[in-house]
């Protein structure tokens, strides 16, 4: 009984957060695209905001939505995994569906984080002078874990939609 009421109490919290992050990223995103000067401060080096146009913001504001997109996908699939473990719904085949979809979210945004960070240094620098124009891809350990998690949440997902049939295979024998 307790376990039980463990697995509720911590899926309603974390569908709390997941709901929370839906509505508080894209909203986060905006504002440090159209306040970007006060993000400039925060970094290691300093950054010439005179090259920083509105065209600037408006391309980096747009791209941002891509990988905002693939990533509040997998929130989303979170939120209802979370909503049917609240429920006391947890070995059901739609519950690895959405395991399975944010695994897959994972292993894409991981996959696709240093060609992202590469176009964002493209349209940060396209308004430098010739010659101080750049192009930065950045594969880190960070990636590699967030694909690497990805891949055992598609096993995971599998075990979960295979115990699920033989579930059903058990019940139709009693």
């Amino acid at each position: 009984m307790t376990q039980k009421r463990n697995i509720k109490g911590l899926s309603r919290f974390l569908f709390l957060i997941s709901g929370g992050l839906l509505i508080l990223l894209p909203i986060i995103s905006v504002v440090i695209w159209l306040k970007i000067d006060l993000l400039i401060g925060f970094m290691e080096r300093p950054y010439d905001t005179t090259t920083f146009t509105i065209k600037t913001q408006a391309l980096g504001m747009l791209f941002s939505l891509l990988p905002l997109s693939i990533w509040m996908f997998g929130l989303y699939n979170l939120r209802r995994l979370f909503k049917n473990y609240m429920a006391e719904r947890i070995f059901l085949e739609e519950n690895a569906k959405y395991i399975k979809r944010f695994a897959w979210v994972n292993i894409i945004g991981g996959g696709l984080s240093p060609f992202i960070s590469g176009v964002f240094t493209i349209i940060l620098s396209m308004n430098h002078a010739v010659g101080e124009r750049f192009l930065a891809l950045d594969l880190g350990t960070a990636e590699v874990h967030i694909i690497l998690l990805g891949l055992i949440f598609v096993v995971i997902a599998n075990v979960m939609a295979d115990a699920h049939s033989l579930s059903k295979e058990n019940d139709q024998f009693v």
